[in-house]
């Protein structure tokens, strides 16, 4: 019996990009992710052997030595942007372009008081 791979196995474009950003940030200095920067358990683990450390509240950015922080691939909410920068951190956004794309929908909607 043979094994039939799908085309389109693997990540899709938008984690395929957050997880390569973090994989060649690895090992520079000291790189955070702000929360699994995709969920999926072992990558995650991948690059904490590499020195990648998950954080998952603002509140932890006080404690942590200055380095770089990445944004998860699913995005974070603008006051975790407004924090970090308030930080000093290098912020390197691997939040994948579609999901950014309906966060800006989301954003101008809510300007003009659009219930969604």
């Amino acid at each position: 019996m043979g094994i039939i791979l799908a085309k389109t196995a693997g990540f899709c474009f938008g984690v395929k990009r957050a997880v390569d950003k973090v994989y060649a940030q690895a090992g520079n200095g000291n790189v955070y992710t702000f929360g699994p920067i995709i969920h999926n358990e072992e990558v995650v683990k991948d690059l904490e052997k590499k020195g990648v450390r998950v954080i998952n509240d603002a509140d932890e950015l006080s404690g942590l030595e200055k380095g770089t922080i990445i944004i998860r691939s699913h995005g974070v909410a603008k006051n975790v942007y407004d924090a970090i920068n308030k930080s000093g951190f290098e912020i390197i956004d691997a939040t994948c372009p579609f999901v950014l794309k309906i966060h800006r929908i989301v954003e101008q909607k809510a300007r003009k008081a659009v219930r969604l």
